[in-house]
């Protein structure tokens, strides 16, 4: 990955044939599940669980330029909120810490908590984060089985695991319910994201009067919207307080770059942790606060860290301490947000949903606008996105995004307009079949209140979210309900189909438009099932409109390591290291290295590493600003090393930006059967060695 490679290799494995891979159908059984029971009471539940996977996972969103997870650094998580307005109505926001949501997820999750919950599909979205550390090969389509991470095809231990994970945290959160209260609202906070894409932007017959030219024109062309439901539940004296808040803000989750060796939740990971333990400490809760921020319209949105230019020649190297900056002042609009729609709670709620799946292929017009029947990949989807290029491949002009000779200019009035075919009509269809490529969308609404919230499998642009917003908004004015205040796009959800980009946008064929596959009208279609999918709700107040069948056939693979007998025993190995930033994105870390059971039982799922400090004669867990030091704040890093000849593996813990001047120690928890481990004591005093470019932090022993 980090070497030279030509344009013809690099294209040739983007779409190799590998038509050796076995196959499996997967049939999900579609619930009839019987509707909650109506007991007069609103009532919420929250939870958060863990679904980060074992070393290996192949990761998403940037392709073949993707490691594979060594370890993880900000745990990936799925957090769940639950409400019931006691009037016999229940619904249910996941959002993952995933590259995108996945169908056939989704349907097996609706298939597990059906039964338990009353839930029907319709009332479950999935939506995710986008992260492009985060393991992809889960989806029910081979075309992102294939290309979306640097592995091929559908590791099914992976899908089964967060299926699993993700259906027990819906049965935790309903359970757990207590009389609720919620709060709906909306903050536009700028400086935050910015547009990548601001010459197709401005192609928009509605865009600002901004000068592309100018620096300050990208931080203007912006969706700056955070979106928030609050809710608050009765502790068991009856009083009131914060449980939980779902969010979304329209940022892409890529402050992280693709060198990048260990899961992680990116930028999210700080504006979520913030606000669970800022609320927390504020109000003393007897539970766990959880905070769900996903992603709106973000398909142009992207994380405002410097603009270092657009390279085409490489990638620039990870930058934790700007991914956690701006999370951080994320998270702080946030809890800010979440503070103003105290005065805001009511226990008067109602929530609803409505969905329609459709294949689009089969069912590709609607009021008159047709969309292309099969799905082609453009030109500037291989180049990469502004600041993401892919290296040397993006300095061919027909494959650079924006670049004249990327885009058709004549016979350009077809579905697919001015897309140039990557490799031409016919031969993309013989490498790429088009029954490859996701096929059915689950339109879906969920009303929460005066919000109505549309999880979409797309990456949408800031301005297509807006028209869709907007039409939906109007099926409900035209209905007689005035009450919808607020309405916003959850992308990336219960699915993936890549871009959605207006016509005007999809014009330039920056790589937005290049990776919107079904062609240009792509946003008008989606605006008007959506818009549709309103006006029926909205006479009928109860739509499930869903496929007959789930059944699905993908082609598998493996990247879960190999299951291997443990014949050795856990073990410490060597001292702690102080390791001093050389480089001015780096931060500085202590590591400890020690022995533990293979990959394949390391379950980096549960607790793992945490460090302890000593005071008044006694360990404790080490706080820094109310942040926990464990592997599930955002200062621990735990990586897999190498696998070791009884079966045994060699691992590493890291505590990035550590404090001077107190004794500590890390605890491994037990793992395969064997007790935990403790390490050497040390104090960090500051000051470093004299070996040069080592730069080794000096450790001092206890006493």
């Amino acid at each position: 990955m980090r070497t030279a490679l030509t344009v013809t290799l690099l294209l040739t494995a983007v779409f190799s044939l590998c038509g050796c891979a076995p196959s499996v159908d997967i049939t999900v059984t579609q619930p009839s599940p019987q509707s909650p029971l109506a007991t007069g009471t609103p009532s919420a539940g929250a939870a958060c669980v863990d679904i980060t996977p074992p070393p290996g996972m192949p990761m998403g969103g940037y392709s073949l330029l993707a490691n594979r997870g060594r370890g993880f650094r900000t745990r990936l998580k799925a957090r769940l909120l639950y409400l019931n307005d006691g009037k016999g109505r229940s619904i249910v926001l996941v959002q993952t810490d995933l590259t995108a949501g996945s169908l056939l997820l989704h349907h097996k999750v609706a298939e597990a908590v059906a039964q338990e919950t009353g839930l029907s599909p319709g009332d479950i979205a999935i939506t995710a984060s986008h992260s492009h550390s985060a393991p992809a090969n889960f989806f029910e389509n081979d075309f992102y089985n294939k290309h979306m991470s640097s592995g091929q095809w559908l590791e099914l231990r992976f899908l089964e695991f967060a299926a699993r994970r993700i259906a027990a945290g819906i049965l935790q959160a309903h359970r757990s319910s207590r009389p609720a209260r919620i709060a709906t609202g909306r903050r536009d906070i700028y400086g935050y994201n910015r547009n990548r894409s601001i010459q197709a932007y401005l192609l928009n017959e509605n865009a600002p009067d901004l000068n592309a030219k100018d620096p300050e024109a990208v931080f203007k062309a912006v969706n700056p919207a955070l979106y928030m439901v609050r809710v608050d539940v009765a502790d068991d004296g009856g009083s009131y307080k914060p449980l939980a808040a779902f969010s979304s803000f329209s940022v892409h989750a890529t402050a992280i770059t693709p060198p990048v060796q260990v899961y992680n939740a990116d930028l999210f990971a700080y504006a979520q942790k913030d606000l669970e333990w800022t609320i927390q400490r504020r109000y003393q809760t007897p539970w766990p606060i959880v905070h769900a921020l996903t992603a709106g319209t973000q398909g142009d949105m992207a994380p405002a860290v410097p603009d270092r230019g657009d390279s085409i020649f490489g990638h620039l190297p990870v930058n934790w301490k700007e991914a956690k900056e701006l999370g951080r002042g994320i998270g702080r609009e946030a809890i800010g947000l979440f503070e103003q729609l105290r005065d805001k709670l009511t226990d008067r709620i109602t929530v609803n949903s409505a969905v329609r799946e459709l294949n689009i292929r089969r069912n590709n017009v609607v009021d008159s606008i047709e969309l292309c029947r099969d799905a082609v990949i453009g030109n500037s989807l291989v180049g990469g996105a502004y600041e993401r290029r892919a290296p040397w491949v993006a300095a061919v002009p027909w494959l650079h995004g924006g670049n004249p000779m990327a885009r058709r200019w004549f016979f350009k009035n077809g579905c697919q307009g001015s897309k140039r075919h990557l490799f031409f009509p016919l031969l993309q269809g013989l490498i790429e079949p088009k029954d490859s490529f996701p096929n059915t969308v689950m339109f879906q609404l969920i009303i929460i209140n005066d919000t109505v919230i549309m999880p979409m499998p797309f990456e949408v642009t800031a301005e297509s979210g807006r028209r869709m917003a907007e039409q939906v908004k109007s099926r409900f004015e035209q209905a007689g309900d005035e009450t919808v205040r607020h309405v916003w796009v959850a992308g990336n959800a219960n699915g993936y189909f890549g871009y959605t980009t207006t016509p005007e946008e999809y014009s330039r064929q920056n790589y937005e438009g290049g990776h919107t596959l079904y062609g240009r009208h792509s946003t008008p279609y989606l605006t008007a099932q959506l818009a549709l999918l309103a006006r029926d709700f909205k006479a009928s107040a109860r739509l499930q409109e869903l496929q007959p069948q789930w059944k699905y056939t993908a082609k598998v693979n493996t990247f879960y390591p190999k299951a291997r007998t443990a014949l050795g025993r856990r073990l410490v190995l060597g001292q702690p290291r102080g390791v001093k930033a050389r480089k001015e994105n780096e931060e500085d870390y202590i590591a400890l290295r020690w022995r533990d059971v293979g990959p394949d039982r390391i379950e980096f799922h549960e607790p793992l590493c945490r460090v302890e400090v000593h005071v008044d004669g006694r360990w404790t867990q080490m706080f820094n600003n109310g942040e926990p030091i464990n592997d599930d704040g955002y200062d621990v890093e735990v990586r897999y090393l190498r696998d070791l000849d009884d079966g045994m593996a060699e691992y590493e813990v890291r505590w990035y930006n550590p404090l001077p001047g107190r004794t500590c120690r890390f605890v491994i928890e037990p793992r395969g059967g064997q007790p935990a481990l403790t390490g050497p004591e040390f104090i960090l005093n500051g000051s470093v060695d004299a070996r040069g470019e080592e730069m080794i932090l000096t450790l001092a022993p206890r006493g």
